[in-house]
């Protein structure tokens, strides 16, 4: 499989400095006074001299296993918990308030403010210029008298599942004790 010329860089850099940090941890190592007591469990590393026990404040960090619930990458597809996986919610209808009917009081018309006249001048098609309204209640138009509505859920926009960061590893893909 051939590479890229990026791709080749960068694992020459990683290569050096992997190969850098090494030399730094076996002189480290090497300067220490051979320690009786240690913190921790001992970690030893291979020197050309043999093994050398790595005391617990200067060891390297600890650089993880990738995440075996997220597969590595920091996220996770689960059902949607807002519309209970069905892709829409339930909401109240707001031109009845969930009554499922509309109603209109007796009085002075609410379009033309009493007036007969609209602002441009034309008679007033709701009180056809009587300038006021009639009480009725009729079936809402927009739920269809039932006060309610389906729509899509917000949250997962209709596909039922959405994706979160997942929990083990803090959405990074890389599980550390």
């Amino acid at each position: 499989m051939a590479k890229t010329k990026a791709q080749a860089d960068k694992r020459k850099r990683e290569v050096e400095k992997r190969k850098k940090l090494e030399k730094i941890i076996l002189r480290k190592a090497a300067e220490m006074p051979d320690a009786s007591v240690q913190e921790g469990p001992a970690i030893e590393k291979k020197t050309d001299a043999g093994t050398q026990p790595i005391p617990a404040g200067e060891r390297p960090e600890d650089p993880g296993v990738k995440c075996l619930r997220c597969d590595g990458t920091g996220h996770m597809i689960v059902d949607c918990d807002f519309c209970r996986g069905q892709g829409a919610v339930t909401v109240k209808c707001r031109k009845c308030s969930g009554s499922g009917t509309y109603s209109q009081k007796a009085g002075p018309c609410a379009r033309c403010e009493g007036k007969g006249v609209l602002a441009d001048g034309t008679q007033c098609p709701r009180c056809k210029g009587h300038k006021t309204q009639l009480a009725f209640s009729t079936p809402c138009s927009r739920c269809s008298g039932v006060g309610a509505l389906k729509m899509d859920c917000k949250k997962c926009k209709g596909s039922l599942q959405v994706e979160i960061d997942c929990k083990t590893c803090n959405g990074t893909g890389v599980y550390r004790r």
